[in-house]
């Protein structure tokens, strides 16, 4: 009986350390990308790809499979002028989001099964208004624009 209960503390130990261990969020930009770089690569689709193929370019950054994704089938220039309509206030409350003029295609991928790199989502397709967060573009980014997509705050 003894045995038993210490194998069931340090088994019980082990997972409040696996607990404990940071791991990089799904959604952490990469440190050599800015943001309006990192939201492109996330979220800027002009020729549509199949969501199991789309996600791995996305995933390998994270070494996850990243649970939600939602691919804008546009240029990035397109998107960026979304930055230039009236502000709207954010999920998180922030005054920095915009909402596209017009419904665009899109395709949302969810994870529906495998573990990484082997990630398997189901994908639908739709056409709806998105909108972004924007920000002044850091000096990397090379662009003329006074704001820049950011973030992709939500799918209407």
């Amino acid at each position: 009986m003894a045995q038993t209960k210490t194998q069931i503390q340090a088994l019980l130990l082990l997972l409040l350390l696996g607990l404990w261990v940071a791991e990089v969020p799904v959604s952490a930009k990469p440190k050599h990308m800015t943001s309006a770089q990192w939201f492109e690569t996330q979220h800027v689709q002009p020729s549509p790809e199949r969501c199991n193929t789309a996600m791995e370019s996305i995933n390998k950054y994270t070494k996850h499979c990243k649970y939600f994704n939602t691919f804008l089938h546009d240029s990035f220039s397109n998107v960026a002028t979304t930055c230039q309509t009236p502000t709207i206030t954010c999920k998180n409350g922030r005054e920095i989001c915009h909402q596209s003029q017009e419904p665009v295609f899109l395709t949302q991928c969810e994870h529906v099964s495998g573990r990484y790199p082997d990630c398997k989502y189901k994908e639908k397709n739709l056409d709806a208004f998105f909108i972004v967060a924007s920000d002044p573009p850091q000096q990397k980014d090379y662009l003329e624009n006074e704001l820049v997509p950011v973030h992709l705050d939500n799918v209407i």
